[in-house]
């Protein structure tokens, strides 16, 4: 099932009460309506836990999950009159947006909150999804309520998706893992597991970023 992952930046002029109400009333009405999605998912990033000691954090304030039907649709959804009026509205609410398409599993239970952890490819080893996937599982038996974990992998050379005009990342995460929680305070509690269990794939990965968000279900 085909997936799409975009980190958006928050229009600094108008807060992020602002942000968050339009993106989950206003936002979301219209992309209800977009063609080919199964499942639409907000994360509403409430705090940043963790960011690159080099290189910078990304800057994401919310990141949107959206699954397909299948490839077929994808392409149609985003050139249909509702991507026209998504286009449009964006403007009254982000800064910035860059996403992308990734390999993930299928859209789980819903998890209210999720520790997210944002990371590129080392160049020192071949990337490696399984040695992240393994990683998270064990984080999810060494901390308390976690409810599962999804791993998600930007394709190699992918077009990234763009607005001109909002601003972009040259550079995305290339992986994104989360890990899902019923409450919030178990969310922020994993990170000091998190901060260990990284040791075990810091060949793997780099310039890693973590926040807590909290998710909405659209679709």
């Amino acid at each position: 099932m085909p997936k799409r992952i975009t980190y958006l930046e928050a229009r600094v002029d108008k807060g992020q009460e602002a942000f968050r109400s339009h993106w989950s009333t206003t936002h979301a009405d219209i992309a209800r309506e977009l063609p080919g999605v199964t499942a639409y998912r907000q994360n509403h990033v409430l705090q940043s836990v963790l960011e690159p000691l080099a290189g910078g954090a990304y800057r994401v304030d919310g990141i949107v999950e959206l699954w397909f039907a299948d490839e077929n649709v994808v392409q149609a959804g985003f050139e249909s009159d509702v991507a026209s009026r998504l286009i449009v509205d964006e403007q009254n609410f982000l800064s910035g947006l860059t996403g992308g398409p990734v390999t993930a599993a299928a859209p789980h239970p819903p998890w209210p909150y999720k520790l997210w952890v944002l990371a590129r490819w080392s160049q020192r080893a071949e990337p490696d999804p399984d040695a992240v996937d393994r990683w998270a599982g064990q984080l999810c038996k060494t901390v308390d309520g976690a409810l599962g974990w999804g791993v998600n992998v930007l394709v190699p050379e992918a077009e990234l998706l763009v607005r001109e005009a909002l601003r972009r990342e040259e550079q995305i995460p290339e992986v994104a893992v989360s890990i899902g929680f019923a409450d919030q305070a178990r969310a922020r509690a994993a990170v000091d597991g998190l901060g260990q269990g990284l040791d075990s794939v810091q060949d793997v990965l780099t310039r890693v970023h973590a926040c807590v968000a909290e998710e909405i279900v659209i679709i």
